[in-house]
């Protein structure tokens, strides 16, 4: 297993997330349904917060990368794998349909150039989750993919399934 950098400037950057978020306060998002592990907007502050310090995939250093922006049709792509792998059980990239997270993005109208998808499950915290793709150099990579524009990240507690916490996070850059 390979640490993403120094391990004091990673958690400093998680906290100074943690805080930026904190003072959010009640301009946050509305709560979400009980089986929400996450809003939008702290996920997509803790992966940019990331792509902008750059890290370590494996053994290859990566450089910062742009910030994303949430896209709605990626977002409804990464909710309809959730509820298929949670149902089913399996942490797997392919749709029990047999369709792609390219496929997935299409159908929800978005033409993409490029796309990528992480998918995890066992972690609650959104924290805790981007560590565990970090960890992994390519999830790590293309959590870090420089050309991608757009993400969601979706995050639910699905009870009584294998693992009750489940994530898919779809990245992308639209086709012009």
């Amino acid at each position: 297993m390979k640490h993403l950098g120094p391990p004091r400037v990673h958690r400093r950057l998680l906290a100074s997330c943690a805080l930026w978020l904190g003072c959010l306060g009640s301009a946050a998002a509305a709560p979400a349904a009980a089986n929400l592990l996450s809003q939008a907007d702290e996920m997509l502050v803790l992966v940019n917060a990331q792509r902008a310090a750059g890290a370590t995939c494996g053994d290859e250093a990566l450089p910062p990368a742009p910030p994303l922006q949430w896209h709605p049709a990626i977002e409804a792509a990464a909710t309809d794998h959730l509820q298929d792998v949670a149902a089913r059980g399996v942490l797997s990239h392919d749709g029990s349909d047999g369709s792609t997270v390219g496929g997935r993005a299409r159908r929800h109208g978005y033409a993409w150039g490029g796309v990528g998808e992480n998918v995890a499950a066992g972690y609650r915290s959104p924290a805790l989750t981007l560590q565990q793709w970090l960890r992994s150099p390519a999830h790590c990579r293309t959590l870090m993919q420089a050309n991608y524009r757009h993400v969601a990240v979706v995050g639910r507690h699905v009870p009584g399934s294998r693992y009750d916490a489940w994530w898919v996070m779809v990245l992308a850059r639209p086709m012009h």
